[in-house]
């Protein structure tokens, strides 16, 4: 019954990331025929009429599109893990262990897309070639460890540790705020909202919200 629970409380969040990863695999090529040049290729993704008008080109090159669509959802699950605690504040009732680790999960493997993606079709040495790029492999490397400790067992494991690793997600926030903003990425609604969970761990308020509720 509870392995029933549990597997529909997370059932939005593998929907969701299970229709982002078909979408992605859309455009992913494997051919064996050419290894020389790598087993992976990308396939450029055709533009409407009036997309192709707005953007003044006729397609984005298959490898941009995949690196802005993993970037794009590693972002969006990392905000919606980072709200969990202002809204379970407002709604006065927490979200379950299990939910808020699939939420986790998904945003480490969409990270972990992302920088593979970079990483295969340019380098590891490119990784520090830039400011932005730097920052965004530091991020990378906190939310690596967040998503690899969020098990029970690693719990158990570090005792005390275990928080204080995890606090290390303010600091990955904040790196990633940075990696768009440089990137001058759609980057406003997201640090509106990140401020937002930002405001809403500051004790003076969680008390005057409690308050109130």
């Amino acid at each position: 019954m509870f392995l029933k629970k549990k597997l529909i409380g997370i059932l939005p969040i593998l929907l969701i990331a299970g229709f982002v990863l078909l979408k992605l695999l859309q455009f992913v090529e494997i051919d064996f025929s050419q290894q020389r040049e790598g087993l992976l290729h990308f396939v450029d993704v055709e533009l409407t009429e009036d997309e192709a008008d707005r953007l003044d080109r006729d397609f984005i090159p298959g490898i941009e599109y995949i690196s802005n669509l993993t970037g794009t959802w590693a972002v969006r699950f990392l905000l919606a893990a980072f709200l969990m605690s202002p809204v379970s504040l407002l709604i006065g009732r927490s979200f379950p262990l299990y939910f808020r680790q699939s939420v986790g999960i998904a945003t480490g493997v969409f990270t972990m897309l992302h920088v593979f993606v970079f990483i295969y079709t340019e380098s590891f040495l490119s990784v520090f070639s830039r400011a932005e790029l730097i920052l965004g492999f530091l991020a990378f490397l906190i939310i690596l460890s967040l998503t690899l400790t969020s098990n029970k067992k690693a719990m158990k494991l570090l005792k005390r540790r275990w928080k204080r690793l995890h606090r290390w997600v303010y600091l990955a926030v904040l790196l990633v705020m940075l990696h768009l903003i440089i990137l001058d990425h759609s980057w406003l609604v997201y640090g509106i909202l990140f401020a937002f969970g930002f405001v809403f761990r500051i004790k003076s308020v969680k008390r005057f919200i409690k308050t109130r509720l």
